[in-house]
């Protein structure tokens, strides 16, 4: 079984425009293609409310299963339309159910809305959510509003995925350090804490957490980033944070829809070059078939009751 431990649904109803303006820029920034030009192809090949396209592309690809991620994006771009958190809720709540056997619903609430615990257990009752993402657009991990969410989460026996590594202005990248999810996993032994992105730029940190807490997990969603700027260098961090954190601890993961458009690392393609790894890993580097069935699966389906 393959599952995707990191996706995303996006549309107009349940993606904040500030928040879209916001990528397109960074799309731009990091491109030779325009932002008018890059919020076009956002529109064009990641609006997916049903997640119709996104499971299409898990046939494609082989993918069993994917976690998708329900974002509250109010505090950081604003409430520039008319959708209420409860109604983006309903939406993904939707796409689980005309999936079901697909998808699972991970989601989030900025921790310092009044009455986010409380909120917590109403998406977990109300919506199915399995798990909670905590979006760090400004507040640090180890934040007193945070462990309140913790405490509920601890309470409902759910997982915590923090976002850890750099973000897009005018989020805040510095409190997304995996270095400040060191306390809170400490503190809420019993919590499952998925460190998302693996830390990005501060891999090793990363995976130094995971190898030193029991209940500290990593998924490499975004990581084809990684892929297309460097294979070599790419295998190599791939390599250090399963050698470091442990093989049973990193989970594969997409950020679907990100780079879907991107041809050497669309869904299908992403999936053949990490399956490839045990017998052509770029750079000569060495990787067991056991590291790499637990890497696309295996793990998450143990830890994070998936299979």
């Amino acid at each position: 079984m393959i599952i995707d431990s990191h996706a995303h649904l996006y549309g107009p109803r349940i993606t904040p425009r500030a928040w879209l303006q916001a990528f397109a820029d960074y799309g731009s920034a990091i491109s030779t293609r325009s932002s008018d030009y890059v919020s076009r192809k956002i529109a064009e090949g990641w609006f997916d409310e049903t997640g119709d396209l996104l499971v299409a592309d898990m046939d494609e690809a082989g993918i069993d299963k994917a976690v998708i991620m329900a974002i509250d994006f109010a505090l950081y771009a604003g409430t520039d339309d008319d959708v209420s958190l409860e109604k983006r809720y309903a939406i993904f709540y939707e796409a689980v159910k005309r999936h079901p056997q697909r998808l699972v619903l991970y989601g989030g609430v900025d921790p310092r809305r009044p009455g986010a615990p409380d909120f917590v257990q109403r998406a977990v009752e109300q919506w199915g959510m399995k798990g909670f993402k905590l979006w760090c657009t400004g507040v640090n991990p180890q934040d007193s509003a945070c462990y309140r969410v913790y405490e509920k989460c601890a309470a409902l026996g759910i997982p915590v995925v923090v976002h850890t590594g750099q973000e897009i202005t005018p989020a805040r990248t510095e409190p997304t350090r995996p270095v400040y999810v060191d306390q809170p996993s400490a503190d809420f032994p019993e919590v499952t804490f998925v460190l998302a992105h693996a830390g990005m730029a501060w891999w090793e940190e990363a995976a130094s957490l995971a190898w030193h807490h029991p209940n500290v997990y990593l998924d490499t969603a975004y990581w084809q980033m990684k892929y297309l700027t460097d294979p070599a260098q790419f295998a190599r961090e791939l390599r250090g944070l399963i050698s470091t954190a442990g093989k049973e601890k990193v989970f594969f993961g997409s950020d679907w829809p990100a780079l879907r458009t991107v041809r050497r690392a669309k869904h299908d393609a992403w999936v053949q070059i990490l399956r490839s790894l045990p017998n052509d890993a770029p750079g000569g580097v060495q990787f067991e078939q056991e590291e790499i069935d637990l890497l696309l699966g295996g793990a998450a389906a143990k830890v994070l009751d998936l299979g």
